[in-house]
């Protein structure tokens, strides 16, 4: 799918874009409707593998708004251990993807997709 420039469409865009990529790496992924979620920022990604790695994420794009925030309120959530493991947050910019581990004090910075 194309991006233009109807918030949505990138919305939507952006969270494709690393499902295909976990798909290509071997992951199961199932998209989550963020009408359907009760957290004040919801995962829009949950992806596992055979090798039992699950993976909560957060996708975005870099023009809408403030990325700082988005790392507190994941933060938050990690804090109260509603899901198993640190969920990640994936920033869709102009240069590529910027991945972030969530820990309970912050965001790790993810460097190579493992």
């Amino acid at each position: 799918m194309e991006s233009d420039t109807s918030g949505s469409r990138t919305s939507r865009t952006a969270v494709y874009m690393p499902r295909d990529l976990l798909v290509g790496h071997g992951y199961m992924v199932l998209r989550v409707a963020q009408s359907h979620t009760h957290e004040p920022i919801g995962i829009n990604l949950i992806a596992w593998n055979n090798l039992g790695d699950t993976r909560f994420i957060y996708v975005k794009s870099s023009r809408k708004g403030s990325t700082r925030n988005d790392i507190e309120a994941l933060s938050r959530l990690s804090k109260q251990c509603r899901y198993p493991g640190s969920p990640e947050f994936w920033i869709l910019d102009k240069d590529g993807w910027t991945r972030y581990l969530i820990k309970a004090g912050g965001a790790v910075p993810l460097t190579e997709f493992s």
